[in-house]
C-alpha cells in the first residue's frame, strides 16, 4: 500500500515524467522509434499527473491562450480539409498522426510546472541529441567520401538532417556568444554543424542557414559591426572551401540553374499544386490526398518524377491539400509565432524566445524548398521547442 501511495504522489509522478521527457529530448533527433517510446511514456505520465492534479491547467492555458488558439485554428483547418477529401478515413488517420501526436509533446513540458534548472537541462538534452545527430554525418562522410555519391544524412535521411542543421546552427552560434563558461562546447557543436551542413549537400538548407544565422547573430549582438566582420570572415572561409572543392562549387552553382532536373521538376510540381488549388480553392483536394491527386490527375506531361508524394514546399503543399482555409491558418501561425518570439527577445530579452525563433525560422525557411512541416523529427522538435519556450517564459513571468 505504501509503495502504491508513493507511486501516485504528485512529486513522484512529476519526477518520472521529467525523466521521460529527458529521454525524449535526447533520443528524438537520433531515432524516431526510441523517441516515440519516450513520447508515449510522457503522454501517459502527463495523463496520470492530470488525474491526480489538474487545477493548475486552466491558468497555464489561459496565460498563453493566443498561442493555443492559433494552433487550434490550424488543427481545425486541416481537420475540415480531411473531412472534405474523397478518402476521409485516410485523411483522418494522417491528421491524427501529424496534428495530434506530433503536437502532443508540447503539453507534458508546458502544463507541468518545472523549475528553471530543469527546463534548461531539457534544452541541453535536446541539443546533445542534435549534436550527435550532426556528428553522425561526419562519421558517415569519413567512410564514404570517396564514393561518387557524396551527400550524407547520418542517422537521418538527407532532407530532415538538412532541416535540423538549419534549426541548430544559429542556436550554436548564439550559445557561443551567450555562454561564458561553456563556449568550447558551443564552438565544437558549431564547427561540427558547419561541417555536417556542407557534407549534407542540401541547397535549400544552405540558403536558409545563410539567411537565418547572420540575422539572429545581429539581433543578439550589441557590437553589430564586430559581429558583421566575424560573419563575413566565416563566409569567406566557407566560400574558400567551396571554391577549392569541385563537388561543392558545382552543386552551389546549380541553385539558380532552372534547367537542372531537380529545380525544373520543382517548378512543375508547384504548377501542378497551383492547378489543384484553382480547382479546389476552399479546402483543397483534401488533406492526405496530394499524392493521389498529383499522380493520377494533375501531374504535367513533361514531369519526369512521376511518383512524387509531396510538393517540396510547405506553403504550396498546404495550398494544394487544404486550400485557402488551411493556407491562411498556416501563414497566420508562422506570422504570429514569429511575432511572439521576436517580441519576447526585443522587449524582454528572453533568450528562450530567440532560440525558438531559430527553430521556427529554420523549419520554415528550409520549408520553402522542402515539405518538412510534417516530417516526424523536425515537426516534433518544432512543437517541443515551443513547449520549452512557453515553459521558460512562464517561469520568467512568475
Amino acid at each position: 500500500m505504501s509503495a502504491m501511495t508513493n507511486f501516485s504522489r504528485i512529486e513522484n509522478i512529476e519526477q518520472r515524467l521529467f525523466y521521460y521527457i529527458c529521454g525524449f529530448s535526447f533520443f528524438l533527433p537520433l531515432s524516431i522509434a526510441v523517441g516515440n517510446i519516450f513520447l508515449t511514456l510522457s503522454l501517459f505520465g502527463l495523463a496520470h499527473r492530470l488525474m491526480r492534479k489538474h487545477d493548475d491547467v486552466a491558468e497555464n492555458l489561459r496565460r498563453y491562450r493566443k498561442i493555443f488558439l492559433v494552433i487550434l485554428a490550424l488543427i481545425l483547418a486541416v481537420f475540415f480539409s480531411a473531412l472534405t477529401s474523397g478518402f476521409v478515413l485516410e485523411g483522418i488517420k494522417r491528421f491524427a498522426e501529424r496534428y495530434i501526436y506530433h503536437i502532443a509533446i508540447l503539453f507534458p513540458v508546458f502544463l507541468v510546472r518545472y523549475r528553471k534548472e530543469q527546463i534548461i537541462f531539457l534544452v541541453k538534452c535536446l541539443l546533445a541529441g542534435m549534436f550527435f545527430c550532426h556528428l553522425s554525418v561526419i562519421f558517415q562522410a569519413v567512410s564514404h567520401l570517396s564514393e561518387e555519391s557524396w551527400r550524407f544524412g547520418g542517422v537521418l535521411d538527407i532532407m530532415p538532417q538538412g532541416t535540423l542543421l538549419t534549426m541548430s546552427l544559429p542556436i550554436y552560434a548564439l550559445l557561443f556568444m551567450h555562454l561564458k563558461r561553456q563556449r568550447f562546447w558551443a564552438l565544437t557543436a558549431l564547427t561540427v554543424g558547419i561541417g555536417a551542413l556542407i557534407l549534407n549537400g542540401t541547397r535549400g538548407a544552405w540558403l536558409a542557414t545563410l539567411i537565418l544565422s547572420p540575422t539572429v547573430i545581429l539581433l543578439y549582438s550589441k557590437k553589430k559591426l564586430k559581429s558583421l566582420s566575424v560573419i563575413l570572415s566565416v563566409l569567406i572561409l566557407i566560400g574558400g572551401i567551396f571554391a577549392v572543392t569541385p563537388r561543392l562549387s558545382d552543386r552551389f552553382a546549380t541553385i539558380t540553374d532552372m534547367n537542372m532536373q531537380s529545380n525544373a521538376e520543382r517548378m512543375k510540381m508547384w504548377q501542378s499544386a497551383f492547378n489543384m488549388f484553382e480547382d479546389y480553392p476552399i479546402f483543397g483536394v483534401g488533406y492526405g490526398q496530394y499524392a493521389t491527386a498529383y499522380q493520377t490527375k494533375y501531374i504535367l506531361p513533361t514531369a519526369q518524377e512521376r511518383f512524387q508524394t509531396h510538393a517540396h514546399n510547405n506553403l504550396i503543399q498546404m495550398l494544394a491539400e487544404c486550400g485557402s482555409v488551411g493556407f491562411s491558418a498556416f501563414i497566420f501561425m508562422w506570422i504570429y509565432f514569429s511575432y511572439f518570439s521576436l517580441r519576447g527577445w526585443l522587449r524582454k530579452k528572453n533568450f528562450a524566445c530567440l532560440l525558438f525563433f531559430c527553430v521556427l525560422s529554420g523549419l520554415m525557411l528550409h520549408g520553402l524548398t522542402e515539405f518538412n512541416f510534417e516530417t516526424a523529427i523536425p515537426s516534433k522538435i518544432f512543437w517541443y521547442s515551443l513547449g520549452l519556450c512557453l515553459a521558460y517564459c512562464r517561469i520568467k513571468n512568475d
